[in-house]
């Protein structure tokens, strides 16, 4: 059921946010319209391909980040991931996404050993087309190339893990006519010894438990139109802090 104007802007006020830990930087976000991006957006990777407008990037960005943010503060999000992602939904739902359901199934490899970024790109193939997928991939290799010592790997790495667990979102987003569309795939985890670059690391599989879904989900932006200004106040210097643009 939708809500009123008063409804969901009662709705917005109401969100209490995680506070900002210690060392983030201060960045000047750089959105460039029609052309395709990559983004850390706090514990998620964001992509846009080519043709979309500088608002609708901010909007997603910060649509995603409020619900990041607001989930962290309801539940934890290594250690309760079913909270968590029942909050994160609540959310986007609320401000104008459209979604059917987060359902998580296992990961199961074939050998011994594999790599988080193999899982991702394998479950990433089955939800997007050729070029989403392709800038996706993009955007994982471009922090990949960054090593653990640049400030988004670090961002993206504490916002996402813990050392024994993790939880994170890779999207890409495009436009069905004029309906922004984020083909999205969640992830969550636990293992030992998590390393900061935990996409890329070797994992023995009798060591990570790792847990994944799918699914495509739309933005109706005249409902997000009615809260845009609201979220940009909500979240304040935090939009600034926890998105990093990449170079894709």
């Amino acid at each position: 059921m939708s809500l009123t104007d008063d409804q969901l802007h009662a709705y917005v006020d109401s969100l209490e946010l995680a506070t900002l830990p210690h060392g983030l930087v201060d960045r000047k976000l750089l959105l460039t319209d029609d052309k395709a991006q990559g983004f850390v957006d706090a514990g998620s990777l964001v992509s846009f391909v080519d043709g979309l407008s500088t608002g609708t990037k901010a909007d997603v960005l910060n649509s995603t980040l409020l619900a990041q943010l607001a989930a962290n503060k309801a539940a934890d999000r290594e250690k309760d991931t079913v909270g968590w992602y029942k909050k994160y939904r609540e959310v986007l739902e609320n401000v104008g996404w459209v979604i059917s359901n987060f359902n998580f199934q296992k990961y199961s490899s074939s050998g011994s050993s594999f790599q988080v970024k193999t899982a991702v790109l394998t479950l990433l193939a089955a939800i997007m087309s050729e070029n989403p997928l392709l800038i996706a991939k993009a955007t994982i290799a471009a922090v990949e190339s960054l090593g653990e010592g640049d400030d988004r790997v670090a961002l993206f790495s504490s916002s996402a893990s813990t050392p024994t667990s993790g939880n994170f979102q890779i999207g890409t987003v495009t436009e069905s006519g004029t309906t922004p569309t984020m083909h999205i795939g969640s992830f969550y985890f636990k293992s030992h010894d998590v390393k900061v670059n935990f996409l890329w690391a070797h994992f023995k599989y009798s060591d990570m438990e790792l847990y994944q879904g799918g699914q495509t989900i739309t933005l109706n932006e005249d409902t997000y139109a009615r809260v845009r200004q609201q979220i940009i106040d909500k979240l304040g210097n935090r939009a600034e802090q926890y998105v990093a643009d990449l170079d894709i």
